[in-house]
């Protein structure tokens, strides 16, 4: 293992705890767009492997490098990929929820993580074991179709947002990404604090602290013991940058 890839192991700092997921009971009703749009044999095939669990808001899912025997579905659950860098800042790279799936890299080929895995909003996830959707992903069924739909869907999220962090501003961008992360739920109520926003923005969270009174000041969200609340949607969506429409 090289010095630098030994190195960005150890990030971030702070040493987060590495969370088990809690096993939750089946309830038979699937949100997640991929898992929901197969077809009936595929569906069928898949189900007995899935296994439903949930993540704490906050709670780390994997490290850099570490080998993932596991793909996530999420259902309720909002991940995020973060990056970190040697002197412990961070930045978000993709945003996860019932689109898609985490573990694409790995049912791609890549043997360990390329990023941190974060429940950036605590929820189910349907967990399957890579062998098992790998297997299923060779037969060129639905599923094959679904998850190269959804890969061209994350190029182009990640795309989009290399270009939002280099040239759009900060409020832009916290726009952008609270639209993103709403998308992903069920509810106006995200559990979310400055310091995590500022995680994921890879900004300072005195910057993140004095956008969201502003926000807060005209109306447009609320928040209380770090719970954010979206109180008008449409004046979000009017201040987010472009990109918010185009990965939409």
């Amino acid at each position: 293992m090289n010095t630098l890839f030994s190195r960005l192991q150890e990030a971030p700092k702070t040493q987060p705890n590495l969370s088990q997921p809690s096993r939750v009971p089946f309830s038979g009703f699937v949100t997640n767009k991929i898992v929901s749009s197969l077809n009936g044999p595929d569906f069928a095939r898949l189900l007995s492997h899935f296994e439903p669990v949930t993540f704490a808001t906050g709670s780390y899912i994997h490290e850099l490098g570490q080998p993932t025997p596991f793909v996530y579905f999420p259902e309720t659950a909002v991940i995020s990929q973060l990056y970190y860098l040697e002197d412990g800042s961070s930045a978000g790279v993709s945003i996860i929820g019932n689109d898609g799936l985490l573990g694409l890299s790995a049912l791609l080929g890549a043997p360990r993580a390329r990023n941190w895995a974060l429940a950036t909003i605590g929820g189910t996830c349907l967990r399957i074991r890579l062998d098992e959707l790998k297997s299923e992903f060779m037969k060129s069924g639905t599923l094959q179709k679904l998850i190269f739909a959804y890969t061209d869907a994350r190029l182009s999220q990640l795309s989009q947002r290399t270009v939002c962090n280099t040239r759009h501003r900060l409020e832009e961008r916290l726009c952008t990404w609270l639209l993103m992360i709403h998308d992903r739920t069920n509810s106006s109520e995200l559990p979310l604090t400055h310091e995590a926003i500022s995680q994921h923005l890879g900004t300072r969270r005195a910057g993140v602290t004095n956008f969201c009174n502003a926000l807060r000041d005209d109306r447009v969200i609320s928040y209380h013991r770090a719970m954010i609340t979206i109180l008008d949607r449409a004046a979000l969506e009017a201040t987010a940058c472009e990109c918010y429409r185009r990965v939409k």
